[in-house]
């Protein structure tokens, strides 16, 4: 099949192009669905175990010698909404759509080389894999642009050496999951409610995070820790709609590492079935941009903070979140990125010096007869702004703070399996502009096939 040119998108006939890089995206799509059932067939009919979110400290733990497993979903959504909330006064259009994707499949491989040295790899692939696409941009007034990971993405979340001490003390080298955030530390399908991940963290810092450098962790006691040293992001990536999310660097070849970044995270588990946990991120950007001379008289200082809190029992399960983020030289980098290039893919619109978001879940399990099952209704609310404050004269627009209530049922199958159905309702500017409805169904599965 010819794979679409850039060529064929700059054609007058917009449509033709869109055909072919549709239909490869099809293509590639059908190409993953099939091994995908395979996978949730095995799992449902053998005793794969389900992926646990404290193998992040417990170094090593589970295995002997090897173990491979993964997670991904299959999701369908139904809006009553059009996708372009920016150029109508009143917001996004009634629009009936709908779409089935696959948002991910991801596989993790662990190997011991020796008892106290661990190798461990994580890779994803998004949306069927990889492929080209065209992408209208409603914030950059319906352009088009071409964006060759929009169709499908393959992305290495992880591979690092961890070396073992003592319970109290490890090190680890290489790419990892950066825990900042209450999703970002239970990113697996089957370790959250509903269809998606919550969309208050997933809009205002990288979801899921992962960067390059050293890490030091362990535990002691009740309590656990993660201490990170990493590449910083690319202030050209930062934008109004998603604060610093785009600024995670991956667009260009060489990743850039002339501002190094701090990131932690400590929890504690003293009380039975209460984690309670910190996280937070610290680090300049302007230097990790292609051009960092427009910059040089800017830091662009990130610094986020999140505090969070989860309760199990048997019955009852209660998380909770906030994210506070602030950005130094927001109104300076806003102007320089304005001048950047169409060609590259930034948003290229302004910053705002601060992001909050906020939210809670609730959920209740209802035990079946079957061993393992359960019913699981619950529902959770959400606040977002990645303009909840501007520098200087920046207008904030309301059309970034959001709040979205998510009511729905999670039906798991197993420890490993889970189906999904759940509907939200968004308020764009707490309700100055059109609501924004979503009904959707999913099936997740996370769990490790096989082990020694």
């Amino acid at each position: 099949m010819k794979f679409p040119t850039i060529r064929d998108c700059s054609t007058p006939d917009k449509s033709v192009a869109l055909h072919k890089l549709n239909s490869y995206r099809s293509f590639s799509m059908k190409k993953l669905i099939l091994p995908l059932w395979v996978i949730i067939f095995l799992i449902a009919t053998t005793n794969a175990k389900a992926q646990n979110q404290d193998s992040t400290y417990s170094v090593g733990a589970g295995f002997s010698k090897y173990r491979f497993g993964g997670y991904g979903e299959i999701l369908y959504q139904h809006m009553d909404y059009g996708a372009d909330r920016y150029n109508d006064p009143s917001g996004a259009p009634s629009e009936n759509r709908a779409s089935m994707t696959i948002p991910r499949v991801v596989f993790t491989f662990d190997y011991k080389f020796t008892p106290d040295i661990t190798f461990s790899s994580e890779v994803e692939f998004e949306y069927g894999g990889t492929g080209s696409a065209l992408e209208l941009e409603y914030e950059e007034f319906g352009e088009y642009e071409m964006e060759v990971e929009k169709a499908g993405e393959v992305v290495l979340e992880q591979i690092h050496l961890t070396k073992f001490f003592s319970p109290y003390f490890s090190v680890r080298v290489g790419h990892m999951i950066i825990p900042v955030g209450q999703t970002n530390n239970r990113h697996e399908s089957i370790l959250y409610y509903g269809t998606v991940r919550p969309e208050s963290e997933s809009s205002i810092i990288p979801l899921t995070w992962h960067e390059t450098g050293l890490s030091i962790l362990g535990r002691y006691r009740a309590w656990s820790y993660q201490i990170f040293v990493v590449n910083g992001l690319d202030a050209n990536g930062f934008s109004s709609a998603y604060w610093v999310r785009d600024g995670k660097q991956g667009i260009f070849e060489n990743v850039k590492m002339t501002d190094p970044a701090f990131a932690w995270r400590i929890e504690n588990t003293r009380i039975r079935g209460l984690r309670l946990a910190s996280s937070g991120y610290w680090g300049n950007s302007t230097g990790n941009t292609q051009k960092p001379a427009k910059m040089a008289h800017l830091d662009g200082r990130v610094a986020i903070v999140s505090g969070e809190f989860e309760y199990t029992s048997r019955r009852l399960t209660a998380r909770g979140n906030v994210i506070y983020g602030d950005l130094t030289d927001s109104r300076e980098i806003s102007t320089i990125n304005q001048s950047i290039s169409s060609n590259i893919q930034y948003q290229r619109t302004p910053v705002a010096k601060n992001a909050l978001a906020y939210g809670g879940e609730f959920g209740y399990n209802l035990y079946l007869k079957q061993p393992g099952s359960k019913l699981t209704p619950f529902v959770r609310y959400e606040y977002y702004n990645s303009m909840e404050n501007t520098d200087g004269d920046q207008l904030a627009d309301k059309r970034y703070q959001r709040d979205i209530l998510t009511c729905g049922v999670n039906y798991s199958l197993n420890q490993a399996i889970a189906l999904k159905a759940d509907y939200s309702l968004r308020r764009i500017g707490l309700g100055d502009y059109n609501n924004e409805n979503t009904f959707g169904l999913a099936l997740v599965y996370t769990g490790w096939f096989m082990s020694k």
